[in-house]
């Protein structure tokens, strides 16, 4: 690359423009929780959208990862109380199963919300909070923390998926979420594209999502995803910021 770049634009303030998810119309925010035999934290996180979330109108979709005889049990009851669940009979990780959480979505939403199952909302307001920064900032990507990579010896923040608000509109322009990287690099290249095309990624700065941190993959496993992703990763820099 011939200059250098940073894909997160910093907030310009406040967001200060108001939109009413209580207004009984048709509009959607679908909630995509990813999952993997995990079932007590699903059940705390799903919990929390539910008393966090009630005045607003959205929908809540369940992507599982292969799962258990048990948690498959788990799974049966939260599609009994009318939450969609979409079962994999291996673990596609992150990204395949982010974009099956878009595929089912309610074709009203405009607004993806994609969460760690190890995740618990803190705040009533989180859902208007998210979508008032990305109305008021022309953001398609909200999230509420960065992390870094250092690339040619220059910082490069980037939105983390664990609380990631993604526009219709900005999923459509640069999505679907890199399959070929299903769970190392995705998060990057996501936040590079929507600052690529104009779509200002942004992050909140607020406690209104605790991460629990509680998921671990075998160090081997993790160290071969990292090693595949150091060459994706590069390609698909490359073609994002050449348009």
């Amino acid at each position: 690359m011939n200059q250098p770049f940073n894909p997160l634009e910093s907030p310009s303030g406040r967001a200060t423009l108001t939109v009413d998810l209580r207004d009984g119309s048709n509009e959607q925010v679908s909630v995509i929780v990813i999952h993997k035999d995990r079932p007590e934290l699903l059940n705390i996180c799903l919990q929390s959208v539910h008393c966090m979330s009630n005045l607003n109108n959205y929908e809540c979709i369940v992507v599982d990862n292969g799962s258990g005889k048990e948690t498959q049990e788990y799974l049966d009851v939260l599609q009994d109380e009318g939450i969609k669940v979409v079962r994999n009979d291996k673990n596609h990780f992150w990204s395949k199963a982010a974009n099956q959480g878009v595929a089912v979505a309610d074709p009203h939403s405009n607004y993806f919300v994609f969460l760690h199952a190890d995740t618990v909302v803190l705040d009533p307001a989180w859902l208007d909070v998210l979508i008032n920064i990305s109305e008021s900032q022309g953001a398609g990507i909200v999230g509420t923390q960065l992390q870094s990579y250092f690339i040619m010896k220059q910082k490069v923040d980037f939105v983390q998926e664990w609380c990631m608000l993604m526009t219709r509109s900005c999923c459509e322009d640069c999505g679907p979420w890199p399959e070929e990287l299903p769970f190392v690099g995705m998060s990057f290249i996501m936040t590079l594209r929507a600052q690529m095309k104009g779509h200002k990624p942004q992050a909140t700065g607020n406690n209104i999502v605790h991460h629990y941190k509680a998921f671990s993959m075998d160090p081997s496993e993790y160290e071969r995803m990292s090693e595949q992703a150091m060459g994706v990763v590069g390609k698909l820099m490359m073609k994002a910021t050449k348009g």
